[in-house]
């Protein structure tokens, strides 16, 4: 048996694997502790979560901080998150919603910064 919840969507905001994965997981204790059930959806959403995430959601938070120096957009800094590229063409790959075109060094600077919280 599971439990509808009676939710009103203000804002719609993209969020990273590693941050949703904690969220879900709190959320799952929650029910736990209330000894409530939680749906196949939500047990099936956290293990795909676990399996994908690349970091922590501690390592996600600082790794969106360190890219917002760049300016980019939330969607780009979240793909970034997920996905971990580790070449400059995966990187402009993941950049392609970005109204501007970076050079290099541009490029190397944002490897470098990924490359600390990725794992490779």
């Amino acid at each position: 048996m599971s439990v509808d919840i009676d939710v009103e969507v203000i804002e719609e905001v993209h969020v990273p694997n590693p941050i949703v994965k904690s969220i879900v997981e709190k959320y799952l204790k929650e029910l736990q502790a209330t000894g409530l059930p939680a749906s196949v959806l939500v047990h099936e959403t956290f293990e795909y979560l676990r399996k994908f995430s690349k970091m922590s959601s501690e390592e996600a938070e600082e790794l969106l901080n360190e890219l917002s120096s760049f300016n980019l957009r939330n969607e780009s800094k979240v793909m970034i998150i997920n996905i971990c590229p580790q070449t400059i063409e995966e990187l402009r790959a993941v950049l392609i919603l970005e109204d501007k075109v970076f050079d290099a060094s541009e490029l190397e600077s944002i490897l470098s910064i990924i490359s600390k919280h990725c794992p490779k």
